[in-house]
């Protein structure tokens, strides 16, 4: 059973920039679009169409939802986002287990309010060697209502710096990350950030 979200990503000139997506418990499925209910090809010589069933969803082959986040990233330009109110947008003193060096990114979304941080905000961080300019991951963390209540909403992807998802012990370092959740548990105001806390 699939639960439908809709995520507000961000404001871009006048244009609002949401995602849908599905949820299940083991993954996260971008609505495709628009189905038709059949589908045709033309018999070869007869100009005849003969019909032929559509694909299922299960059919069809998607890309996983972190590459299509990736994706939207790259394309939302994000390096333009502003940071966290009272946060610099410079690169800045970072520390485990983000890079010695880090620089943070918000959403429009999540500076409208950044002390209730509303499901559809998007913070990314990018984790730097000790030298401020060697790119060493990307963190991101998005709320999305429904996808994990317990801890928050947040949704967890640590990318590679060519857009891979990181692995951690074989597995992938995204959805409900153990890791990240368990250390982002002891954020102030019970939100899972601290960017905000003051």
């Amino acid at each position: 059973m699939y639960r439908k979200l809709v995520i507000t990503l961000g404001v871009t000139g006048t244009c609002l920039t949401s995602l849908i997506f599905f949820i299940s418990e083991n993954e996260i499925r971008a609505q495709s679009g628009s189905r038709s209910s059949q589908q045709y090809r033309t018999q070869p010589g007869s100009g005849r169409r003969i019909q032929r069933p559509a694909e299922t969803a299960r059919q069809r082959v998607e890309q996983p939802f972190e590459v299509r986040f990736w994706n939207w990233l790259a394309q939302a330009q994000y390096h333009n986002w502003a940071s966290m109110p009272g946060t610099t947008t410079d690169v800045f003193e970072g520390s485990e287990p983000h890079g010695a060096m880090v620089k943070l990114f918000a959403n429009r979304q999540a500076t409208s309010n950044p002390q209730q941080l509303p499901h559809g905000s998007v913070l990314i961080k990018e984790n730097f060697a000790p030298d401020g300019k060697t790119l060493k991951a990307i963190t991101v963390m998005y709320r999305s209502q429904g996808f994990n209540p317990q801890a928050g909403d947040w949704y967890w992807i640590k990318y590679e710096p060519d857009g891979q998802v990181s692995q951690m012990k074989g597995m992938p370092v995204s959805g409900k990350a153990g890791m990240c959740i368990d250390c982002h548990s002891s954020a102030g105001g019970n939100d899972y950030l601290f960017s905000n806390d003051k």
